[in-house]
């Protein structure tokens, strides 16, 4: 297998939030201190001003300032956060996955599927489709509870080999009662690409994208 290159968002050199803040700020500060120096000079001294606002003012900017300074810090602790998942999400580069899905490409003239119900079911019927929806192959499916497996030859209804290409599992399951039993499918991919954004590390199967935390378990290749 070859692996391909870790892509990366081209960065940028816009200010952060904060940054633009604290400079908005700065100049509104600025500006305060200079009407407040003029005011100063040009009161009269006979009734001088009550400093009480001035006063109330310069506590709300400290105020103000101490709180673009606390984002700040929690921007810096979040890119570093988003740094280290980028680097960790590098480890799963050649390595198979099962990931919350239900489709998946043939591999080698195989593809295994998993699933699982959130009840009883007494009749399992599993739906192989093509990217076009129609149906090449139907099996039923087992009945027990937990995590079950389903391991499909890529052969269709015919006998013959499928064309390469990604399938999709359906599941049908209906309980004692006639009643449709909820069921979760997941597939099995092996990472070849790590894509980095700024909201955190994607993980790539050919086109296929895989969130890490859709997960389930990680397998040797």
């Amino acid at each position: 297998m070859t692996v391909s290159s870790i892509s990366q968002t081209t960065p940028t050199t816009s200010p952060t939030g904060a940054e633009a803040s604290l400079a908005k700020l700065s100049g509104n500060y600025t500006q305060f201190l200079k009407l407040l120096t003029a005011q100063l000079q040009n009161q009269d001294p006979l009734k001088p001003m009550d400093t009480a606002q001035f006063t109330q003012q310069l506590v709300q900017f400290a105020g103000v300032e101490q709180s673009i300074a606390t984002n700040k810090s929690l921007e810096n602790l979040i890119a570093l956060q988003t740094a280290s998942q980028n680097a960790q999400a590098t480890s799963y580069i050649g390595r198979k996955v099962e990931s919350i899905g239900d489709t998946q490409p043939l591999v080698d003239g195989k593809a295994t599927y998993g699933y699982a119900f959130d009840g009883t079911p007494t009749d399992v019927q599993l739906f192989i489709k093509d990217k076009d929806g129609t149906v090449v192959f139907q099996t039923a499916g087992a009945t027990g509870a937990g995590a079950q497996s389903f391991a499909w030859d890529g052969k269709d209804m015919n006998g013959l080999t499928a064309p390469a290409g990604d399938y999709t599992i359906s599941i049908s399951a209906k309980d004692a009662a006639g009643n449709n039993v909820k069921t979760s499918t997941s597939v099995n991919l092996v990472v070849d690409a790590v894509e980095m954004h700024t909201t955190g590390a994607v993980l790539l199967s050919g086109k296929q994208v895989i969130n890490i935390a859709d997960i389930i378990r990680i397998k040797s290749a």
